[in-house]
């Protein structure tokens, strides 16, 4: 307060006091800012209690935006997991075509030796 008092009056101030002065300005900015934002949403409550009708249209509204929001969520996790699935499966292919040809081999090898 005395700070306020000394700048007002045209009293210079150290370098550290006036930082600190101005860093007080900026967190009652954002204290002013904080209060606005509270102050709207109230009253955006309120105009949302006012009506019945437009009560019920709001949560409408909101419910739909957030199942929106759910579905892309879930078709999101639908598709890393189907490509997930298709990545292993043909991990899966490729080993077994692996096991494939060692077992011909192999196969071959025995039919040889039985001759």
């Amino acid at each position: 307060m005395l700070l306020c008092k000394q700048a007002e009056q045209g009293i210079p101030l150290q370098a550290e006091q006036s930082n600190w002065l101005a860093d007080t300005d900026d967190e009652i900015d954002e204290q002013e800012v904080k209060a606005h934002y509270s102050f709207m949403a109230k009253i955006q409550e309120v105009h949302c209690e006012k009506s019945e009708s437009t009560n019920n249209t709001c949560l409408v509204e909101k419910d739909d935006s957030e199942h929106d929001i759910q579905t892309d969520q879930n078709a999101e996790d639908e598709r890393v997991a189907l490509a997930n699935l298709i990545a292993n499966l043909k991990f899966n292919v490729d080993e077994n075509k692996k096991i494939q040809k060692q077992l011909k081999k192999a196969n071959t090898s025995i039919a040889h030796e039985l001759e």
